[in-house]
């Protein structure tokens, strides 16, 4: 096992004598959402999950290192199990709850004195990973194979300030040069954000996604496909977007291809939402339950949505969302109706496109159908 001498050693027990052996060649950065000092992970790891990492890093740069560095830790999920014994180093980091907030500088310059002795001691190459099992350097939110069904650590902020500052960083103090990944040059950007509940970038799924590549394609930013657009974000689709971020004026870190929140509402003129309610389920839901059994629900999941945008615009009361498109919650959509301007039949309470659309836009949710 091998031990950083920059780090406190916090040992833990049995894990760091029973997880099988590995051959470091990734080194992956992530954030813990919580403002924990390295003990406080250590606690963590020790008292309350089945999970750990190799280091911990707090906000003032203090390390420490709970397992050597040739033996498994589990935070990387798949990055650690592969079948040729070679596996992930991570590094967990203090941050505020929800991994918003930068890297302090006293955590970049501890990062790159860890990345330097990991560079020298296992031979860990230069560069950031092209793919998930390609040595180098990276972090969690990169690849679907380093997570549980997707993350977005270490948060978005973190993400650039691994680019453009640590990885630069640690090859700068370890005095080599990058390595490309297989094929020569940079290659687009491998990572993910979360705008809105949604992701975007290499490796996301969903709706979304396809929703984006359409959009450029009608845009004329189309060119790097062979096929598709269609649900799984690939490099094509980096490099279209990257296209349609230069178009923009953007340059350099901020057109890589990687939506931001301004670019993203340029192309599609909104935002996306990960909620999404279709009008012809609470169309359906408008025309049953008012007369069916106390409490029946038809689309209840959607009707919920529904119902809270009602409350939060003060159309609804909040003990009445629940899922259920009762007579008050026609009577509360038939007034939000008439607040639009809706008079007669048209402000009957039954959601139309443009009605339902208009709640969604002021309240975060997508309409379907």
């Amino acid at each position: 096992m091998a031990w950083y001498p920059g780090a406190e050693k916090m040992e833990l027990e049995p894990e760091s004598d029973e997880q099988p052996a590995i051959t470091p060649t990734q080194v992956i950065f992530h954030s813990v959402a919580a403002p924990w000092t390295p003990r406080r992970i250590y606690e963590y790891w020790r008292d309350s999950t089945n999970l750990e990492s190799h280091f911990g890093v707090g906000y003032d740069g203090s390390v420490g290192q709970y397992i050597g560095t040739q033996t498994r830790a589990d935070a990387n999920m798949r990055a650690n199990r592969r079948a040729d014994g070679t596996g992930a180093v991570s590094v967990e980091s203090a941050s505020d709850d929800q991994s918003t907030d930068p890297w302090t500088d006293a955590q970049i310059n501890a990062f790159v004195a860890l990345g330097v002795w990991l560079h020298q001691r296992h031979g860990i190459p230069l560069r950031i990973c092209g793919e998930w099992d390609e040595p180098g350097f990276g972090v969690h939110r990169m690849f679907p194979e380093w997570s549980d069904g997707g993350t977005a650590c270490p948060g978005d902020i973190r993400a650039r300030q691994f680019r453009d500052v640590v990885m630069p960083g640690i090859v700068a103090a370890a005095g080599g040069a990058p390595l490309p990944p297989p094929g020569g040059g940079s290659g687009p950007a491998r990572y993910r954000v979360t705008i809105n509940g949604l992701e975007y970038g290499y490796g996301a799924h969903g709706p979304q996604v396809e929703e984006v590549g359409q959009a450029l394609v009608r845009q004329g930013f189309g060119g790097h496909y062979q096929s598709g657009p269609d649900q799984d974000w690939r490099d094509a689709d980096t490099l279209n977007y990257q296209d349609f971020q230069r178009s923009l004026g953007y340059s350099g870190s901020d057109a890589d291809g990687v939506p931001g929140e301004a670019s993203l509402r340029r192309l599609l003129g909104r935002l996306p939402s990960a909620q999404r309610v279709s009008l012809a389920h609470v169309v359906a839901a408008a025309r049953t339950d008012p007369e069916a059994e106390q409490g029946h629900q038809t689309y209840g999941g959607e009707v919920r949505i529904v119902e809270q945008a009602l409350a939060d615009e003060g159309f609804l009361e909040q003990r009445w969302v629940d899922g259920s498109l009762g007579t008050r919650t026609v009577q509360a959509y038939a007034a939000f109706q008439r607040s639009l301007g809706y008079a007669g039949e048209d402000a009957n309470g039954i959601p139309g496109r443009r009605s339902l659309q208009v709640l969604g836009q002021r309240r975060g949710f997508d309409v379907t159908d």
